[in-house]
């Protein structure tokens, strides 16, 4: 029988060690990632929680306390999907007010983080163009849908010099906010940066040039196609300030690029337009061909 005693007791002072190490890795910020990692701490937690040892959970305890701080961390926290029940059960059995109170508070920080995980993912499923957007900022894929209504396709060019990724995500967010845009879709031909947008026909490249010239470009160009030929029609930004309108070709472009589809961006009032008569993707893409080219 004593040498059961002694057996646990070896047993609660490996635990009590383990958790300790764990602790101290913890109070350094800079550490905490390391613990985070730990499918080992993962797997246990939620034991260490329930341990009979008071100490175990103190340090236990003190280790959540650390590692609910930071939102992030709190994510990574909520894999462990008994976590929430262990702290409720361990706030029933533990008379220590201190204790208690640590807790309540992690118990609360991480119910308030994951409240707002869920509002968020409410929020996406309504507005799938706001998440989209996020995704850009997060360098996510996007999921994107395609577009078929009456409409015309604007090609716009840009000056390599003045375009990079983040310029890219900028143009991509401003575009997508421009009423009368369906579609968004960032390119690359011969190492020039372009944007194919589709939009309503009511559309003015004036007002796009515009948009473009307020996300902090100087040049813009308006690539379009007469008899077979590629012409350009610039715009500086300088200019429009100085001059006001520049004459532009009245017709439609849909020939200037063989554009991927599956990677434009849509806006939500496209998202949520019901699907009339069962119609589907190839009815949508009949009837933009019709409306295109007639």
């Amino acid at each position: 029988m004593s040498g059961e005693t002694n057996s646990n007791s070896l047993c609660a002072t490996d635990k009590i060690k383990t958790v300790r190490a764990y602790y101290k890795l913890c109070v350094k910020q800079e550490h905490r990632s390391i613990v985070l990692k730990d499918a080992f701490f993962f797997a246990t937690l939620p034991a260490l929680l329930k341990d009979d040892n008071f100490d175990i959970v103190r340090y236990t305890v003190k280790i959540l306390v650390l590692l609910t701080e930071q939102s992030d961390d709190i994510k990574l926290l909520l894999k462990s999907p008994d976590l929430l029940s262990s702290l409720s059960e361990a706030c029933e059995k533990i008379t220590s007010p201190s204790v208690n109170y640590n807790l309540v508070l992690i118990s609360s920080r991480i119910r308030s983080v994951k409240a707002s995980i869920e509002a968020r993912a409410e929020k996406d499923a309504s507005e799938p163009l706001s998440c989209g957007v996020r995704n850009m900022d997060k360098s996510e894929a996007i999921h994107r849908k395609f577009v078929g209504r009456k409409s015309k396709q604007i090609t716009m060019e840009f000056d390599p010099d003045e375009f990079d990724v983040t310029k890219q995500r900028e143009i991509e967010r401003a575009l997508l906010k421009m009423k009368g845009v369906i579609s968004v879709y960032m390119t690359e031909l011969n190492n020039v940066p372009k944007a194919v947008l589709r939009t309503i026909p009511s559309v003015d490249v004036r007002q796009v040039s515009q948009i473009i010239f307020a996300a902090g470009f100087e040049y813009v160009a308006q690539v379009v196609k007469i008899d077979g030929k590629e012409e350009k029609y610039e715009f500086y930004a300088s200019e429009i300030q100085k001059n006001g309108n520049v004459e532009l070709p009245d017709y439609l472009d849909d020939d200037m690029l063989n554009v991927d589809t599956t990677k434009c961006v849509i806006t939500n009032d496209m998202a949520n337009r019901p699907n009339i008569n069962g119609s589907g993707w190839f009815s949508s893409l009949t009837s933009l061909v019709k409306t295109s080219l007639w």
